[in-house]
C-alpha cells in the first residue's frame, strides 16, 4: 500500500476557527491516540479506539497546525494506596477506577509517548511541535504498540501494529521550508502534512507577490522583527528573492534608502507573507514561534530598545554592528545550547555573516 495522496480534508486556503484563537481551549487526547491518528492517515481504517475519536482529533489537527493539544495520560491512578487496590482493605477509591485500572496497556503507551515527547503528562503542546517531535523520535512502533513481550495475552499488542500504516507517514523525509513553500498541497498525505493542512502555492504565491510589491513599490516604513534583521545579513549575497520569505526585497529597500524608517515588531513581520508555515489569519510562524519571540527580546534588550521602536535602517543596523558580536549571541542563545526542537538554535549562528557585513560596510555612509 502506498502513502494515501489525498488528505483527510479537501486542502483549501488558511483560514481561522475556534482552534486557532489565541484564548482557545486545549484539545485533550490520549498521547497515544497520536500514533492511532498517524496509522489512520497511513490507511487504517479501524483504529483500536474508534474511527469517530480519531476522525474528530484529525478534523482538528487540520483545522489548525498550531492548535494546542493537552497529551493526556492516567499517572495519577498509581497514586491509590497499594492495600486498597490489591488487598481487603475498603477505602475511597474513584468509582471510575476499575476501568482506568484495567486500561494498563493504553496507559503505558500514553506514558511512552510523554517520555518520547519529553513532558511531563497532561503538558499542553501546539500541534505541530508534538508531532515533529514524535516523527523525530519514533520512526517505528516496535516496542510501543507492539508489544515488548512475547505474551501477548496480558500485554495484547495493537492488531495492526505490524501493518507499516504508522511507518509510511512517519518515515517521510522531511522537506525544507523552501521545499514546502514550492510544494504546497502537493505535499498533502506525506509526513507531518497528512496530518497538518498545508498552505495551498496559489495563497503563497499571491501573498508573495502582493508582499513584495508593498516592500518595493508602496513602502514608507519598514516593519521587520529584530532577528530578522539578522537573516537578511545571512542572505546579502543572495540576488534572487526567495520564494519562502521577503529577506532579499527589504535588504534591496534598505540598500536603495538607507534612512527609511524601521519599525521593529515583537513577532511575525514584512518577512513572512509568503512562507509555508506562517498563519496569516492568526499572523503567527507556527514552527518557530516562541524560540522567534525570544529572539526578538533577546535583540531588542542588547540594542537598548523597546518593542515597536522605529528607527532609520543605517541607524539599526549601525546599533547592530556595535552592540552585537556574534550571531550566537541572539541566534544560539549565547551558548549554542538546544534544550528542545521548539528552542533549538538557527542552524546558521556559527556563521561569519555579522562579521562579514559589518567589515563590507553594510548600509553605512557612502
Amino acid at each position: 500500500m502506498t502513502t494515501p495522496e489525498t488528505p483527510h480534508a479537501p486542502v483549501e486556503p488558511m483560514t481561522c476557527s475556534r482552534w486557532s484563537s489565541a484564548d482557545a481551549r486545549p484539545y485533550d487526547l490520549h498521547a497515544h491516540h497520536l500514533l492511532c491518528a498517524v496509522c489512520v492517515r497511513g490507511g487504517c481504517d479501524t483504529p483500536p479506539c474508534g474511527r469517530p475519536v480519531i476522525d474528530a482529533l484529525l478534523d482538528v489537527l487540520w483545522a489548525y497546525p498550531h492548535v494546542p493539544l493537552r497529551i493526556c495520560a492516567d499517572l495519577d491512578l498509581a497514586r491509590a494506596h497499594y492495600e486498597e487496590v490489591y488487598s481487603d482493605r475498603r477505602g475511597p477509591l474513584p468509582q471510575d477506577f476499575g476501568r482506568r485500572h484495567a486500561a494498563y496497556v493504553a496507559r503505558r503507551k500514553d506514558l511512552e509517548v510523554c517520555r518520547l515527547l519529553g513532558i511531563y503528562p497532561n503538558t499542553v503542546l501546539p500541534a505541530f511541535h508534538a508531532l515533529s517531535m514524535l516523527f523525530s523520535r519514533l520512526r517505528t512502533l516496535e516496542g510501543m504498540c507492539r508489544s515488548l513481550t512475547a505474551d501477548t495475552s496480558v500485554w495484547p499488542e495493537c492488531p495492526h501494529a505490524d501493518k507499516g500504516y504508522y511507518e509510511r507517514i512517519a518515515a517521510e523525509p522531511k522537506a525544507s521550508l523552501r521545499e514546502q513553500t514550492a510544494r504546497g498541497e502537493d505535499l498533502a498525505g506525506r509526513g507531518i502534512w497528512a496530518l497538518l493542512r498545508p498552505r495551498t502555492r496559489r495563497e503563497m504565491a499571491e501573498a508573495k507577490r502582493a508582499s513584495a510589491a508593498r516592500i518595493m513599490q508602496e513602502a514608507r516604513r519598514l516593519y521587520i522583527r529584530p532577528n530578522h534583521a539578522l537573516c537578511i545579513l545571512c542572505t546579502r549575497a543572495t540576488q534572487e528573492p526567495l520564494i519562502e520569505d521577503n529577506l532579499i526585497e527589504l535588504r534591496r529597500k534598505m540598500e536603495s534608502e538607507p534612512e527609511i524608517p524601521v519599525t521593529l515588531t515583537e513577532g511575525c513581520c514584512m518577512v513572512c507573507d509568503p512562507c509555508n508555515v506562517y498563519h496569516p489569519g492568526e499572523h503567527l510562524c507556527y514552527s518557530a514561534h516562541p524560540k522567534n519571540v525570544l529572539r526578538d527580546l533577546r535583540m531588542l534588550e542588547v540594542l537598548g530598545l523597546p518593542p515597536g521602536a522605529t528607527l532609520p535602517a543605517r541607524e539599526l543596523y549601525r546599533r547592530i554592528f556595535e552592540r552585537i558580536h556574534a550571531l550566537k549571541d541572539i541566534c544560539g542563545w549565547g551558548d549554542g545550547s538546544n534544550y528542545a526542537p521548539m528552542w533549538a538554535p538557527c542552524g546558521g549562528f556559527q556563521g561569519a555573516a555579522l562579521s562579514e557585513a559589518k567589515a563590507e560596510g553594510f548600509l553605512s555612509a557612502r
